[in-house]
């Protein structure tokens, strides 16, 4: 017996996987670990930029993933960039996946570096001004007095307004203030449904406000909120017409439900959907359209994603602005996300694109104001035939 326990107490005892190796060997691996971890972070990144570039504005899921600031796209690669240059293990793969990321995410960061290089355009004196903004539940919380001199004092030719509403507890109501903007605007022709409102100093020839088929039922009283996203209103400049769509579409979600739960699942499909078919009345009466067009509003689009591709054949006028980044919201604060947008037909010559921040009682979004003019009377995209060149 006593020989037994004296062979049993001098066995060998078996050290942990952890503790495995010498001193050396085991600070290598603890050296390591840094290394692992931001190589997993770069991979991730990379995975989520990609999959936002394939599924977003495609799949209802990822309008409630892919939210972040879009210049995160930019920012976020260039931070992972200076530590994966410095470790030692695994160096040139974790640069190259950082690299990798920053490539993918690189047109989805919504900057115009071109804005650096462009000097301040020469404007014509009858171009058109044309001003976009989404006021916030016009001038409910805010004076008055104050919100209407901001409008007047762009002096511009064409306004499209959204929430031109208030609010009633929770849920949008309408409003009548058209004497109010008579008095304010005289000679200005007038264009209102829903909560759009558009101003303009030329004749109104048509007025269309675009409502989908098939829409589920409004999850508010006033059903024109949500049946009507879209307003379409015609006007002759000079004998020329232009056709101004005033938006604002769906949010991508509602932000005051639990993201934990399934009703706030349910509400961002909902709203996909709702915001699909709005798209596709849009972009078939921009199909059906040959007028030129300048389309501007609340879109709640993001850079970058699938939800532009609505857009094609419009050239964005923050290609002629004057920002680098040209953020719309919050005005509080640095403007994190674009928002609102304007687009122009490729005939429209653009002279300058111009984001302005209101006074902060006034809307949590920036203002947008446009420069163009209009191409001559009867001129076409089509080719000079032999008979037009002599």
């Amino acid at each position: 017996m006593t020989g037994t326990l004296a062979a049993d107490s001098a066995a060998p005892v078996e050290p942990d996987a952890a503790d495995a190796g010498t001193p050396a060997e085991r600070e290598g691996r603890v050296r390591r670990w840094p290394g692992r971890l931001l190589l997993a972070v770069a991979v991730l990144w990379a995975l989520f930029v990609a999959a936002r570039a394939l599924l977003s504005g495609r799949w209802w899921v990822w309008n409630g993933l892919g939210l972040a600031p879009p210049v995160l796209h930019l920012l976020l690669p260039l931070v992972l960039l200076i530590p994966a240059a410095l470790i030692r293990h695994r160096r040139r793969v974790a640069v190259g996946v950082v690299l990798v990321g920053l490539l993918l995410g690189s047109w989805q960061t919504g900057l115009h570096p071109g804005a650096l290089l462009r000097g301040q355009p020469a404007v014509p004196p009858d171009a058109l001004k044309v001003v976009n903004w989404n006021t916030f539940f016009w001038d409910q919380d805010s004076d008055t007095d104050a919100f209407y001199a901001y409008l007047k004092s762009h002096s511009a030719d064409v306004y499209l307004l959204q929430e031109y509403q208030n609010a009633r507890g929770d849920e949008p109501a309408p409003i009548d203030d058209l004497a109010r903007i008579r008095r304010e605007f005289p000679g200005f022709h007038i264009a209102t449904e829903g909560e759009f409102l558009t101003l303009s100093r030329f004749p109104i020839t048509s007025v269309r406000a675009l409502r989908p088929d098939g829409l589920a039922p409004p999850d508010t009283s006033w059903a024109d909120y949500w049946d009507i996203r879209v307003l379409r209103t015609d006007i002759d400049v000079d004998g020329e017409t232009l056709s101004l769509y005033n938006t604002h579409l769906p949010d991508l979600l509602n932000v005051d439900r639990n993201p934990l739960t399934a009703a706030y699942h349910r509400s961002v499909r909902q709203l996909s959907d709702r915001r699909d078919r709005h798209f596709r009345a849009l972009r078939d009466d921009l199909d059906a359209n040959e007028h030129p067009v300048v389309l501007a509003g609340d879109l709640n689009v993001l850079p970058g994603t699938g939800d532009l591709r609505w857009f094609d054949g419009l050239r964005d006028a923050a290609d002629a602005g004057d920002s680098v980044y040209p953020a719309t919201f919050p005005v509080s604060g640095p403007a994190l996300w674009r928002l609102d947008w304007a687009f122009v037909s490729p005939r429209v010559d653009l002279h300058r694109q111009s984001v302005q921040d209101p006074p902060a009682a006034l809307s949590t979004h920036r203002l947008i104001e446009l420069d163009l003019s209009l191409p001559a009377s009867g001129a076409t995209n089509a080719p000079a035939t032999e008979k037009d060149r002599s």
